[in-house]
């Protein structure tokens, strides 16, 4: 059998298929082949484009949150913890010259304690009704609790003050210096960390913010953890209003299950106990001073 240019294979007995045909089989397996796979591609960079993308936008929601948390950014005013300020234990604020310590009290404005807020702002921070702002009803107004604060700490200085210059000479418990001290620390606290809740109120007197429920740091959870036995410092405060010149006293309580009652104990048993209060000649003389 004589045959042209083309060749042919035997399949199956007597069936014979043509090669170009075979070929053009090949090329469209080929070809399908080679879209399959170009799809696949495709779809897997998709899938990856996406999955990229909702991860970022997880992991950039997750740190956006985490900050917000870190800088305390207030659901009220949006203002977070932005600015650095050092404490001091001896300002302006308790000179005892009175003209530089009035002047840096009477610095400070209270007049942004009051602020009018429209119903849109009350319903979103479920802030209950207040009394209305005169010159738009449809809104009301609140006093802020930070510049509260500084008012109530400008008053009682005032009166304290007001009550020593009517008893002039009289013995104090406490010493003035102490007070001022006391009451400087509070201001640098509330200006540190100012609390701008909105307080609503009712038509009377001292009613700012009155039964009004807020957010809070757990006190108790507080002293549960700085009692742990790794923190706790064998300390009781004896009294919050006399000196304890023999501080060491302070420091005679030692839970059960702290590392140092065994060193405290000892420390007694070869020095024995002191009257806190009671300066001995050698401390009177050195000028021991309480720590607060």
């Amino acid at each position: 059998m004589t045959y042209d240019e083309t060749k042919v294979h035997l399949l199956k007995g007597d069936t014979f298929i043509d090669d170009s045909d075979n070929e053009a089989h090949l090329d469209r397996s080929h070809n399908s082949s080679k879209r399959n796979r170009s799809s696949f591609v495709i779809l897997t960079c998709i899938a990856l484009i996406i999955s990229l993308s909702l991860n970022g936008f997880f992991l950039w929601n997750y740190h956006s949150t985490k900050a917000q948390r870190h800088l305390c950014v207030s659901e009220y005013s949006g203002i977070g913890i932005s600015t650095k300020s050092t404490y001091w234990q001896q300002t302006d604020f308790t000179n005892e010259n009175r003209t530089i310590s009035d002047q840096a009290w009477e610095s400070i404005d209270t007049s942004p304690n009051t602020i009018a807020l429209d119903n849109t702002y009350i319903e979103k921070h479920g802030l209950s009704k207040s009394i209305p702002f005169p010159w738009d009803q449809s809104k009301g107004l609140y006093l802020i609790r930070a510049f509260h604060h500084i008012h109530c700490l400008k008053n009682m200085r005032k009166a304290y003050l007001d009550a020593l210059e009517s008893h002039p000479g009289q013995h104090q418990l406490i010493p003035q210096e102490h007070i001022m001290h006391c009451l400087d620390i509070l201001r640098q606290d509330i200006k540190c960390r100012p609390d701008d809740t909105p307080m609503p109120s009712i038509q009377e007197r001292h009613k700012w913010g009155d039964g009004q429920v807020r957010k809070c740091k757990d006190w108790d959870a507080l002293v549960k953890w700085t009692q742990h036995p790794s923190r706790h410092a064998c300390f009781r405060m004896l009294s919050d209003y006399r000196r304890v010149p023999n501080s060491l006293e302070e420091f005679a309580f030692c839970l059960k299950d702290s590392p140092y009652t065994e060193i405290m104990e000892r420390y007694f048993r070869e020095h024995g106990h002191r009257d806190p209060y009671k300066l001995d000649e050698i401390q009177d003389e050195s000028g021991a001073e309480d720590g607060y």
